[in-house]
């Protein structure tokens, strides 16, 4: 069989190929020559005691178009925001969550907030400072973190529940 006739006879596939890895329509015919090289070199190494040749053809089809597509990616450049800009954005929004939810807690929640989340005094310590047992500055900690879980969830999925 002449390589015409294999050409006439599969393109359909390379086609298909195409079509299932979701190739964009401008660069389709680029790809259809990568396809056609590889059924020439398909066509030119297949060995009939090996199986047959549609499986050949089609494996060897895919791989080279698929590896196209990894180079063609791994070279492309994503624009990324620009990162001082992210980061006062996050520290903008941060400030409006913290003010928020510190005004929303009452003076002991926010002692625990404050002495064990910013400082990093243990429970015990705070304790001791405020003259109170362990277990109530746990209690402080529950309110507190109730209250915080509250605003980021918020602040993700606003809501209208304070």
């Amino acid at each position: 069989m002449s390589f015409e006739t294999v050409v006439e006879q599969y393109r359909p596939l390379i086609s298909y190929i195409i079509r299932k890895l979701h190739i964009r329509r401008h660069v389709i015919d680029e790809y259809m020559q990568i396809g056609l090289i590889a059924l020439w070199e398909a066509y030119e190494r297949y060995d009939e005691t090996k199986g047959s040749f549609h499986s050949f053809a089609f494996k060897m089809i895919r791989w080279r178009i698929v590896s196209q597509l990894r180079k063609e990616t791994k070279n492309v450049a994503i624009p990324l925001l620009d990162e001082q800009m992210l980061k006062e954005d996050v520290d903008f929004f941060t400030d409006i969550i913290w003010e928020d939810a510190m005004r929303d807690m009452t003076p002991r929640e926010r002692i625990w907030l404050v002495r064990h989340v910013i400082e990093g005094k243990t429970l015990k310590q705070i304790a001791d400072e405020e003259g109170v047992t362990v277990h109530a500055v746990k209690q402080w900690r529950i309110s507190a973190v109730k209250k915080l879980k509250r605003y980021v969830n918020c602040a993700a999925h606003p809501c209208s529940n304070k």
